[in-house]
């Protein structure tokens, strides 16, 4: 039995189609999972991250951004190639190989805990708190904040249950907000920041290895640089998504229906394969190009934007702030800007921040139910008696325990902040370790002509060095802290 197999059922063949060809009078085609992803990848880490370590330490760390953000590139336009051979998630092809489903599981639930604690709901409560309080919340206002944050939490469970295709729905509310956040953060930009901020943030993205001058928080750089771009397991979801979008051999398997308004909808238990002929590798090379273009062209400079709107919000209204609370921070430029410029702008800039933070929730809902739904759909045998619209079942199943286990962690949650941080370092990890794995599916799965040159493997080599040190480093600066409080 071919190697990878062993354990989830053999790949059927299918034919691949040709990919579309790109014209700009059909700008529509632009719309994937890079645009889709860049507006869901502008979150809580862009608003609260970006401006906490700028605000403190200025432009200089920004080049981390930048390397997060390439070195990200080169994971994303491998999990999407994988999708694009067999029209199954990356996630499903790291349990294809040795040892096992067993093992992967245990591993890579572990690998899933830093974004198992909904903490965008819980920051995007401040805005939405600060509104009715008319000023910023302090410790006496955490009942206000911890309600809201478990309303917004379950508003998030709405667009996943309506709408036919899952993915289109997300692909809808992430397009608009992208739209809205940066037409509004580039306005703010143009009129009210100066040339200094301008600069310093500019050339920030640049001076690669500037650290802050003396001592200086490595987990809130590690934070940081989890957030950039996706992060964590985040990133896996580009495979989903190419497959959802119909995008190569995906166009072959189907997507993930809703509950409601999905009943045409199904997904294949398995993926499907093409034979290798003249034919075939052309399309091939055009599927390449598609999945460059949208990396290259729309979700990297998507998210350099992403990060260096907020950073030039914050650095310019909030430079120098000595620390920054985790309730404070989500409204405090808010709160900066309308001291300037006026009041309108107290309640643009939380609505801002808001809507930066409450649908990237949606899409980290979505995700950690997606990539388990996928592997138990493929790797559950009886399960694959049902018919394919049935996924939904098994999607739902996760999506309420999730919900339910959601609201425990939201009375749980500790200080917005310092959750953000532990759950940034963790997914570092993640995203190192699924670098390194990513490249070993493609090196034993995928036939020889297909896997990916030594440009790409070397990308993931240094994606995965860059999260191992930055997050080690962090961990160790940390530890005495974590361990007293072990302690207790």
């Amino acid at each position: 039995m071919a190697r990878g197999r062993r354990h989830f059922p053999e790949w059927e063949k299918g034919e691949l189609e040709a990919a579309p060809e790109f014209r700009w009078r059909q700008w529509s085609m632009l719309i994937g999972p890079g645009l889709m992803m860049a507006g869901a990848n502008i979150g809580g880490g862009e608003w609260l991250m970006g401006p906490l370590v700028t605000a403190q330490y200025g432009g200089r760390v920004m080049w981390l951004a930048t390397l997060a953000i390439l070195t990200q590139l080169f994971y994303n336009l491998s999990v999407m190639r994988y999708a694009l051979y067999c029209g199954e998630p990356i996630f499903i092809g790291f349990f294809r190989t040795w040892p096992g489903p067993r093992f992967w599981t245990g591993f890579y639930i572990l690998m899933d805990l830093g974004a198992l604690w909904p903490y965008l709901s819980s920051n995007a409560a401040v805005p939405l708190a600060a509104v009715l309080l008319g000023r910023l919340p302090g410790a006496g206002d955490d009942p206000l904040v911890r309600s809201l944050g478990i309303a917004i939490y379950l508003s998030c469970f709405v667009p996943l249950v309506f709408g036919g295709k899952i993915y289109t729905a997300l692909e809808r509310i992430m397009v608009a907000k992208l739209v809205v956040v940066l037409s509004y953060l580039g306005v703010v930009a143009l009129l009210f920041v100066g040339p200094q901020t301008w600069w310093s943030i500019g050339t920030g993205l640049f001076r690669f290895g500037a650290l802050p001058e003396g001592e200086f928080n490595w987990a809130a750089l590690a934070a940081f640089s989890a957030v950039a771009g996706a992060g964590g397991l985040t990133n896996s979801f580009f495979s989903n998504y190419a497959r959802d979008k119909g995008w190569g051999m995906g166009s072959l398997v189907g997507a993930l229906p809703s509950a409601i308004g999905g009943r045409k909808i199904a997904l294949s238990h398995t993926g499907k394969v093409f034979e290798l002929n003249s034919e075939m590798r052309v399309r091939w090379k055009g599927w390449l190009g598609h999945i460059r273009r949208d990396q290259w062209a729309l979700w990297a400079p998507g998210c350099m934007i992403g990060m260096a709107l907020p950073a030039l919000f914050s650095y310019e209204f909030i430079r120098g702030v000595p620390e920054v609370q985790g309730h404070a921070l989500a409204a405090m430029t808010a709160e900066a800007a309308a001291a300037r410029h006026g009041g309108l702008f107290w309640y643009l800039t939380l609505l801002c921040g808001f809507l930066i933070m409450a649908p990237t929730q949606v899409s980290q809902i979505d995700g950690m139910c997606r990539r388990w739904t996928d592997v138990i759909w493929t790797g559950i045998r009886r399960l694959h008696r049902l018919e394919g619209n049935k996924v939904k079942y098994v999607y739902y199943s996760i999506l309420v325990v999730y919900g339910l286990w959601g609201l425990v962690a939201l009375r749980l949650t500790p200080n917005p902040m310092v959750l953000a941080m532990a759950s940034g370092v963790m997914m570092n990890f993640a995203l190192a370790f699924s670098a390194l794995h990513t490249l070993y599916v493609l090196m034993t799965l995928l036939p020889k002509e297909l896997r990916p040159g030594w440009g790409q493997r070397l990308g993931l080599v240094a994606c995965a060095g860059f999260y191992f040190a930055i997050s080690t480093i962090a961990f160790r600066q940390q530890w005495p802290k974590v361990a007293a409080w072990l302690g207790r």
